[in-house]
């Protein structure tokens, strides 16, 4: 528990702008990812975080009231970071959308944020305990991104993007395993044998071009109505991941708050978006 000095900091802390509380829980999410990247989330403290972000460990408290809410934060925020790059990308290049376009991306912006990585791969290294969380294991997560890909795979299919002699669900496999083998191949292989990033991705969008896309691509006008499709599909992500971190970022009583997986639950059960 927080120490008479860290309860002083914490009632300073209470004091500062919504600004700078804003600000300081920025600076503690950063010292988290950086120390969870470099010694995993088991081997990492909330007396690590606060050296690292140079404020007193009563002060975390302020935002987060265990260690599993400030790692569900980090998650989150990771995931944020992610999932807008991509809506920026569709965003930029709807004139020439296809399907296949977004996955070359994506993993590469992956490869760019590790932690988002170990939640997709299940990467024990980094995740430790908490892969073993049934909110990750089973439940929220696991089901959304089944959910996600189904609603977007659907639309894409109905669209004429995708095949239509391939059943959802043998899109769906054709896509993980595509995807997730690219995701998770280079531990396995030998090192100087592994292509570089940059390949890796242009031959991932290739194989899920051939595999499960028509051949003959829509006119630009179509083209711009699906990417606006995709981002609406995705837009709910980030409406809900951003209502959730507010809940911490100024650092106000939590004492009413539903605990972190309650509260993950609830962001990432919601519904895929059709447009």
């Amino acid at each position: 528990m927080p120490g008479q000095a860290d309860q002083q900091q914490r009632r300073r802390g209470r004091a500062a702008s919504p600004e700078k509380r804003r600000a300081r829980a920025e600076r503690i999410l950063d010292a988290a990812v950086k120390l969870i990247e470099r010694w995993g989330y088991d081997k990492t403290t909330i007396d690590d975080i606060a050296r690292e972000a140079g404020v007193a460990k009563g002060t975390i408290y302020l935002h987060w009231k265990t260690r599993e809410d400030l790692f569900m934060s980090v998650i989150m925020r990771e995931a944020l970071a992610v999932i807008e790059s991509l809506q920026k990308y569709i965003t930029e290049h709807a004139d020439s959308f296809a399907f296949h376009m977004l996955f070359p991306y994506a993993f590469l912006l992956y490869q760019q944020r590790p932690l988002v990585k170990a939640l997709l791969t299940n990467d024990m290294s980094l995740l430790g305990s908490l892969a073993q969380h049934d909110y990750l294991l089973h439940n929220s997560i696991a089901r959304r991104k089944v959910l996600f890909a189904h609603a977007l795979l659907e639309q894409m299919q109905a669209e004429g993007l995708l095949r239509s002699d391939l059943s959802l669900r043998r899109l769906e496999y054709r896509l993980a395993a595509l995807f997730m083998g690219y995701m998770t191949l280079d531990p396995l292989w030998p090192e100087e044998e592994r292509l570089p990033l940059e390949q890796q991705a242009q031959d991932l969008g290739e194989a899920i071009r051939l595999s499960l896309e028509n051949q003959q691509l829509p006119p630009p006008e179509k083209r711009r109505r699906l990417a606006h499709a995709v981002n609406e599909h995705i837009a709910g992500f980030v409406t809900a991941i951003r209502t959730y971190l507010s809940q911490y970022m100024e650092g106000e009583s939590h004492h009413d708050r539903p605990d972190s997986s309650q509260r993950s639950d609830e962001v990432l059960r919601s519904q895929p978006r059709h447009s």
